[in-house]
């Protein structure tokens, strides 16, 4: 039981920051990849997690918050410190101020060990979407 008391002390809410290239670019711990399944690559560093895609009317919300739930579990379970994710952790578009408010609420609402986040945008608009939505969460 102690060990459990000294594992929930670790855990925080992660720094989260934004910055312009792939996940693969950007080093850290763990790399989270979105993809069709969740599966470990070979380097032990990446992970594929298994991304929903949005569906008219209204996009599965759950299905999005658990592969951020999934990702911070697999940081966790490898005892991350950085996680790199991609600024989209889904297959396909989905709504920016949907998709940042989901990851933003996961992000900062599940336990974790994970020091620090650092999405990964793409492009410079990918980045000024996050860099606003980290402004309003600030």
């Amino acid at each position: 039981m102690r060990a459990v008391g000294a594992i929930v002390a670790r855990m925080r809410r992660p720094r989260v920051r934004v910055q312009l290239g792939t996940p693969e670019q950007i080093g850290a711990d763990l790399v989270v990849l979105a993809g069709g399944r969740t599966e470990l690559a070979r380097d032990g560093r990446t992970v594929t997690i298994a991304a929903p895609r949005w569906r008219l009317p209204n996009g599965p919300e759950h299905a999005l918050a658990e592969a951020y739930r999934e990702a911070i579990a697999t940081a966790n379970a490898r005892r991350a410190r950085t996680m790199v994710l991609p600024a989209t952790l889904t297959r396909g578009p989905w709504p920016i101020d949907d998709l940042t408010r989901v990851a933003m609420t996961v992000l900062h609402s599940t336990p974790t060990t994970v020091q620090e986040v650092t999405i990964a945008a793409s492009s410079v608009g990918m980045l000024e979407r996050w860099a606003e939505a980290l402004m309003r969460e600030a």
